[in-house]
């Protein structure tokens, strides 16, 4: 949210901030990537890591890299816990289900950049959508509805 008062544009997973911002500034002014909750509880008893590596060639080009020790030569073997919670314990965050959509999102970033008009339009845009998230509401709705507290006037 600060980075959106600042005019950054979003990249990002459908979470309950970014869903909050884009409510405000538009999805269409942001990049969101990745299953929605639903689409998570729903996925859940079928989900397939071992499909996405299998059939999305940049997922196992990136897995293949990190796995190979290229990237950690001075610890091999330091990523194998993550090979294993994502190949072989089912990825339960279905990380892998959302890397092609968090490609195709960034691919639409990278365009939108080399297109300053609409770059600025769109952080413009993005800055004057962000007053809901002031800190005085923020604590105040903290305030009310997760401490149930009511305000104390100052005379």
């Amino acid at each position: 949210m600060k980075f959106m008062m600042n005019g950054a544009l979003t990249l990002g997973t459908r979470d309950g901030a970014t869903i909050e911002m884009a409510k405000e500034g538009g999805e269409e002014n942001f990049f969101l990537f990745g299953l929605t909750a639903e689409q998570v509880a729903e996925s859940r008893g079928w989900y397939n890591p071992q499909w996405h590596y299998d059939h999305e060639p940049e997922t196992r080009a990136a897995l293949d890299l990190v796995f190979s020790d290229q990237v950690s030569r001075s610890e091999p073997g330091v990523f194998s816990p993550l090979r294993e919670a994502l190949l072989t314990h089912g990825d339960y965050y279905m990380h892998l289900a959302d890397l092609r959509s968090y490609l195709d999102a960034d691919a639409r970033l990278l365009d939108l950049y080399r297109d300053r008009e609409g770059w600025v339009r769109k952080a413009i845009l993005n800055v004057g959508s962000s007053g809901k998230f002031s800190s005085d509401r923020t604590i105040a709705e903290y305030a009310s509805e997760i401490w149930q507290l009511k305000p104390c006037p100052v005379q």
